[in-house]
């Protein structure tokens, strides 16, 4: 008699709990259930209990109910809030406190919980992106060696423009002897069109004794077009015109001052949730000494840690070739892995 009481319980339980669930009815007749909680550009997302989360494709579903009241905007853009129920002849109806819609899978735009924004909305609106980059190494024994280096990137981005803040700053020697000191400031905005054609200005200030650096501040800015622009993968291309001025650490030399060409390439692409390969180039001559340049090429891949967005790994190789430079080498290579924490 116990057992049968306990079995009759899971069962009621269990019948409570998938009654209470929405519903979602695929073309060949599978029936899953759980909370829906987004539908956006064609897809579906359902958290169920039994398999995570997943996310349909929305033609490949006939019809779906909600038990709660969401946020239904459709195509022609008319929106209203309410739960969703699905009727004999395959149509949805949406019932709100003074309207009752009938409509279809196939005409719906998006839908989301009342406590949440517009995806659309949220999707063309700014926000600020933090990433902060550690990078701490060292050696005891027959050599002595100590490398710090930390980054900060602040980013207020929207889907046509960005105002960027960066600061990075290192410290390192080895057996006493300085190997890395260096710090570097630096503000930009760019914005595009719809046609993905845009500009940008630029500033920064840096300084690094290694280098024999005691202030640099480059000023730039000119057009830019995105090439590759989506969910993906982007590929920004830009030239323009700039301003150099070094103020080098040695006394005898004189200050470098000229006005530059810059060109650049930045390039992204993500792969799936598995990680992110980023490369950059830049390219910035003397106008009147071409052979008094500047390059910098920065490639990186980034894997996230564990099933969160907020720790990455940064695994990469930066080269940075000064032409005219009272350093011992016109080609400084770096290795780096770097913890990256993420938020917004």
């Amino acid at each position: 008699m116990t057992h049968k009481l306990i079995y009759s319980f899971i069962v009621a339980s269990l019948a409570t709990l998938f009654a209470n669930a929405d519903t979602v009815t695929t073309q060949d007749g599978s029936i899953l259930k759980g909370t829906i909680t987004l539908i956006d550009k064609g897809e579906i997302y359902i958290d169920t209990k039994y398999a995570g989360k997943l996310k349909i494709k929305q033609p490949e579903v006939v019809t779906f109910e909600t038990e709660s009241p969401v946020v239904v905007r459709l195509e022609s853009g008319k929106t209203i809030s309410g739960p969703v129920t699905a009727c004999s002849d395959g149509t949805l109806q949406i019932k709100s406190d003074d309207d009752v819609l009938k409509t279809n899978t196939s005409k719906i735009a998006a839908s989301w919980a009342p406590t949440v924004a517009d995806p659309e909305i949220d999707r063309n609106s700014r926000k600020w992106l933090y990433d902060f980059a550690l990078n701490l190494s060292g050696k005891k024994g027959n050599t002595d060696k100590f490398h710090f280096g930390t980054d900060l990137d602040l980013r207020l981005k929207g889907p046509d423009d960005e105002l960027h803040f960066g600061f990075e700053f290192e410290q390192g020697d080895e057996n006493d002897n300085k190997t890395d000191d260096r710090a570097l400031g630096r503000i930009g905005y760019e914005r595009f069109n719809p046609k993905n054609i845009g500009w940008y200005v630029h500033n920064a200030l840096e300084t690094d004794k290694i280098s024999d650096i005691f202030i640099r501040s480059t000023t730039g800015g000119g057009a830019s077009c995105r090439v590759v622009n989506n969910d993906t993968q982007t590929l920004i291309v830009r030239s323009g015109l700039g301003y150099r001025f070094t103020d080098f650490e040695t006394e005898n030399r004189e200050d470098d001052s000229s006005a530059t060409f810059e060109a650049s390439l930045e390039h992204s692409y993500q792969y799936k949730n598995l990680c992110r390969l980023e490369n950059k180039l830049y390219y910035s001559p003397a106008l009147d000494d071409i052979a008094n340049y500047r390059a910098i090429h920065d490639s990186s891949l980034k894997i996230p840690v564990g099933n969160g967005e907020n720790f990455w790994i940064r695994m990469g190789i930066k080269n940075e070739y000064e032409s005219q430079t009272s350093a011992e080498e016109k080609l400084d290579t770096s290795y780096y892995t770097k913890l990256i924490y993420s938020w917004k």
